[in-house]
């Protein structure tokens, strides 16, 4: 029993409503009313009676007129009471006050196939927004100022059948959505225009994005309509809708990547929100807006904590790095790079930054080949296919490759080489060398294939005479530990270096330094250089030890050693 608006008694809820039948919209080559003229044609003929329309567009104006009209069958008569029976429990001051009928007080205003709107494609496609294989995305208009995006547009696309393919006229006959499939004739025509002419409209999609943003084969030509700001279907967000909610609409629902939610819409950290589903995640936070990560991706980043980790929030949505294979997500603490080749890693914030001005995965470091990680000694290093990128608390993330990367890690890296962290990228020099410096050393050589380490202690020195571009040239050794001492010795291309914590670094070269050599080096009788190779007035060379001297007259070319008494 149902009270009506005006009457003083009940009136049995089967009792058949007077109303003025409509023409049929096949007839009128219209869809809808309102302030905007906005248009459909049914498929038939312009200006054909209804004994002249095809078939099935009679036999829809036939199920649409049983629908909503005076019949009294057992199963109308169930189906109203159930719609009734929701109404009453959605809004029943709305539904007894005012003469509305039930069906729209559950569904929505224009849902029937009557009122002559096309379906939501959610409504016919298992809950896609996106447009069935059989058709394409043909046109748009919009609503502005729409509750159901926020206050922003709202964006109504059209899919009308493909041209060559085929779909019958039909009132949708399931859920609250009844509106019809494939029998308006209609196009805009912003979109795909070089598909030519106007075929039935199969299904409209919704987004709250521009068109041309959410397709580019859509133009940017506007038209509004104020006729269809309350349609909407229980397949799309209802009014006032989260950003995620908007996110997972405009990419698709059940048709995006995303696939089915699993879980309901929750709290994230600093005041964020997230939501779960069969292929990825949703994130929204106020600084960083709503963004989607997917698959891999999504699986990587739920293995560094999501939300609560280093990655924080993504920026972005999914983007291809431009190559055809790889892709990436910007996060508020660095990216995740994926490519079938490498897989999918992270790289964290300052390492990240380093490789983005370097040009990312299409420079010349190539797709990250670890995760960025924390390697013994600290601080933090990522592989990539042509390099490493090293970064402490100390140090800015500096780059190493190539032969020097090589050399890096055959020592131990930062910890174990005794070179630290890397404080400038490699730089090649004029003659072909190359150098690297480092917190306590540089790597070093004559060529970009050879190089060696030369460890602080001596590269001091080695420095003060002019580096690789003065008279000791390049290294030709590494430097190495002398044998039962703690002191250190480094070949050059002119020079031997030899350092002590008590004799400092000392250059020998010629004669004296092959003859300190049989001599057993710093290891021998006479330890370790305590001055350079030193030329004496009368034209002899010398240079002292800890325990003894050399000298050479390079008139005779004699060499001789003389031990302290």
């Amino acid at each position: 029993m149902v009270l009506q608006r005006g009457r003083s008694r009940l009136l049995p809820l089967c009792r058949p409503r007077r109303r003025r039948r409509r023409a049929p919209p096949g007839t009128q080559g219209r869809e809808g009313t309102g302030d905007r003229r906005h248009r459909e044609a049914i498929v038939s003929t312009p200006g054909a009676t209804t004994s002249q329309s095809p078939l099935s567009v009679r036999a829809v104006e036939r199920a649409a007129a049983l629908l909503e009209g005076p019949s009294s069958t057992r199963r109308l008569f169930l189906y109203r009471i159930a719609v009734v029976g929701s109404a009453l429990a959605l809004n029943p001051w709305r539904y007894v006050l005012r003469p509305t009928p039930a069906y729209a007080s559950v569904c929505g205003s224009a849902n029937t196939c009557g009122a002559g709107w096309s379906v939501f494609c959610c409504t016919i496609n298992n809950g896609a927004n996106i447009c069935p294989g059989y058709s394409y995305v043909a046109g748009w208009w919009k609503v502005d100022n729409s509750a159901f995006c926020l206050g922003s547009p709202r964006y109504y696309i059209d899919c009308n059948r493909k041209p060559g393919r085929s779909c019958s006229c039909r009132c949708n006959n399931t859920g609250c959505d009844r509106r019809r499939v494939c029998c308006n004739v209609f196009r805009y025509g912003q979109c795909n225009t070089h598909i030519r002419g106007v075929t039935e409209v199969v299904c409209r999609l919704i987004t709250c994005t521009p068109p041309w943003k959410w397709d580019p084969a859509c133009g940017r030509t506007v038209r509004v309509s104020e006729s269809t700001r309350s349609h909407s279907s229980r397949c799309l967000p209802g009014p006032n809708p989260s950003r995620i909610e908007i996110k997972y609409q405009d990419m698709g629902l059940r048709g995006s990547i995303l696939g089915a939610p699993e879980t309901r819409e929750r709290d994230g950290v600093r005041n964020g929100r997230k939501r779960r589903y069969a292929n990825g995640m949703i994130l929204w936070h106020r600084t960083t807006g709503a963004h989607e990560v997917h698959r891999s991706v999504a699986r990587r980043y739920r293995k560094k904590k999501a939300d609560k980790g280093t990655l924080g929030y993504p920026k972005t949505d999914h983007r291809p790095v431009g190559d055809g294979r790889g892709a990436f997500v910007r996060f508020e603490g660095g990216s995740i790079y994926r490519h079938p080749d490498t897989g999918t890693k992270a790289v964290f914030t300052r390492s990240d930054r380093r490789y983005r001005r370097l040009g990312g995965p299409r420079g010349k470091l190539g797709y990250p080949l670890s995760n960025t990680r924390k390697p013994a000694g600290g601080g933090r290093v990522t592989n990539f296919q042509n390099g490493a990128i090293y970064v402490s608390k100390d140090t800015n993330p500096v780059e190493v490759v190539g032969a020097t990367l090589d050399v890096f890690r055959d020592h131990g890296g930062p910890a174990r080489s005794t070179l630290g962290f890397p404080l400038r990228p490699r730089r090649i020099l004029d003659d072909g060398g190359s150098l690297q410096r480092f917190e306590r050393g540089i790597i070093a050589g004559a060529t970009l294939r050879r190089v060696f380490i030369v460890r602080q202690q001596i590269e001091a020195r080695h420095r003060s005479e002019g580096g690789v571009a003065g008279v000791w040239g390049y290294p030709n050794a590494h430097t190495k530990v002398v044998a039962g001492t703690s002191g250190l010795q480094s070949r050059f291309q002119t020079r031997t270096a030899f350092w002590s914590s008590t004799t400092g670094a000392r250059w020998l070269n010629g004669p004296i330094r092959r003859r300190y050599g049989k001599e057993g080096g710093p290891a021998g009788f006479l330890g370790f250089p305590t001055s350079d190779v030193v030329t004496m007035p009368d034209g002899h060379h010398r240079a002292t030890f800890e325990r003894g001297v050399i000298t050479y007259d390079p008139t005779t070319g004699k060499v001789e050693t003389i031990p302290d008494a």
